[in-house]
């Protein structure tokens, strides 16, 4: 069963709005300071969230959660780093949350080693994902990037 796109647009409408009236501007759920912008949502795939939604000099994982209302063959993430928003990006190798069946999942990955590549003791942390319906056609694809601050780890002193 196609879900219609103007269904999916209405389901991440939703996750954004659900947020703002929930807990206003710093609630997790609306995902501030974080930013998820769609450049192409022809997958059935909507993204519902990220936590942390900044990284405050703690490096851990970041936890991705979305929705398949259709089977997925491919939901790759690829995280990245930055010193300024818009500079260039230090990518890392691609972390693979699917392929997925209908429902709501959470993909984990790992940004410790990225975030302790900044140039400078702030920057930005980045997903990259690239979800994937039926890979025979080519329609059925969506790039979204999520954008958050983050600061580099305090490193260890010794003694």
């Amino acid at each position: 069963m196609r879900i219609p796109k103007m269904v999916l647009a209405g389901a991440a409408a939703l996750a954004a709005s659900l947020g703002s009236a929930a807990g206003g501007p710093g609630s997790t759920l609306d995902g501030h300071p974080a930013v998820t912008r769609y450049i192409a949502n022809d997958a059935p795939f909507v993204v519902f969230g990220v936590t942390p939604t900044h990284f405050d000099g703690q490096a851990g994982p970041v936890k991705l959660t979305f929705i398949a209302t259709d089977r997925l063959e491919q939901v790759n993430v690829f995280p990245f780093v930055r010193s300024t928003p818009g500079g260039s990006a230090r990518m890392r190798t691609q972390v693979s949350c699917g392929p997925r069946d209908p429902g709501s999942w959470d993909c984990t990955v790992s940004v410790a080693d990225l975030l302790a590549e900044l140039d400078r003791t702030q920057g930005e942390l980045g997903l990259r994902i690239e979800a994937h319906g039926d890979l025979r056609d080519r329609r059925q694809h969506s790039t979204v990037i999520i954008t958050m601050p983050a600061r580099r780890p305090a490193t260890a002193f010794s003694g």
